[in-house]
């Protein structure tokens, strides 16, 4: 049995992912887990884990659409190689959200359909190969794993109390711990919602680089925001095409590359100025930082 742990306290996004589960289920032995109680993800993660039946467990968001009919099987291929598989994450952790450490280290990606304009959102893809590995941290909003690892990682609920930092506390304690961890380049999801930051944010931010300050890598890189138009669901086997996917990774190193560069010529911008490689930095603290 495959079991599916989603926290919602929404009753039409929660009916809306079951539909997109069964559409790809066929029929499989699949069961949801719904938390719609949760004080934060990581205690709804935590409960809904105790009550899962399945040897294969996915956590995710209940605001996502699985656009692949044959989406379970090949998760649950991706699980015959790797512990823990999601869609994005960074093969270096230097932070609480995986982006930071620049897009040469980010995999993945996923379409983000709010419901009007669908874009394709690419962070990387290896030639050739259907998934990234030596991934450190990854996105929540669809993780899939065994019971065995998530009972032996499980999710910290006392620092992680609110909606932030469950996923990459998670994540990076399982590479920690030796468990191999990827990115899958075949999983199309479309999520809901472009996200949102809160007031909290920052807290769990520094909560999460206090807890594993001893094991994260330092410094950021450039950042390539790379978003395209796509037609869901017309056009998601094109955009998720092995050769697309190499196109789109050539372009954002390239780009990175460019944007590197640029930042690293004297006075590139004004000392309190967003630094020109896209870092999210200011200048002063990231490539002018010697200057």
């Amino acid at each position: 049995m495959l079991s599916f742990v989603v926290c919602s306290v929404d009753a039409g996004k929660f009916a809306a992912f079951r539909r997109s589960l069964a559409a790809c289920a066929g029929g499989d032995d699949v069961e949801v887990v719904g938390i719609h109680d949760a004080r934060s993800l990581s205690a709804g993660w935590s409960a809904g884990l105790a009550r899962a039946a399945g040897d294969v467990v996915v956590f995710c968001h209940d605001d996502i659409e699985l656009l692949a009919p044959d989406l379970l099987l090949r998760a649950t291929r991706h699980l015959e190689r790797f512990d823990v598989v999601g869609v994005a994450g960074t093969d270096r952790c230097v932070g609480m959200d995986w982006s930071e450490a620049g897009i040469e280290h980010a995999w993945g990606a996923i379409v983000h359909d709010p419901g009007d304009a669908p874009v394709l959102c690419f962070y990387g893809a290896p030639g050739g190969v259907d998934a990234a590995d030596g991934i450190q941290a990854m996105d929540g909003v669809f993780l899939a794993t065994t019971r065995a690892v998530a009972h032996d990682v499980g999710f910290d609920a006392t620092t992680f109390d609110g909606w932030h930092g469950y996923d990459a506390d998670f994540t990076f304690r399982a590479h920690l711990a030796g468990y191999r961890l990827g990115v899958a380049l075949d999983l199309p999801i479309a999520h809901r919602s472009a996200g949102s930051a809160d007031e909290t944010r920052l807290r769990y931010h520094l909560r999460f680089a206090d807890k594993h300050a001893a094991s994260l890598a330092s410094g950021r890189g450039p950042w390539v925001d790379l978003r395209l138009p796509i037609l869901v669901p017309d056009g998601v086997d094109a955009a998720f095409d092995r050769a697309n996917l190499a196109r789109l990774h050539a372009r954002t190193r390239d780009e990175a590359t460019r944007r590197r560069e640029a930042a690293g010529q004297p006075y590139a911008a004004g000392r309190n100025a967003p630094c020109p490689c896209g870092s999210g930095l200011r200048y002063k603290e990231c490539h002018g930082a010697a200057r």
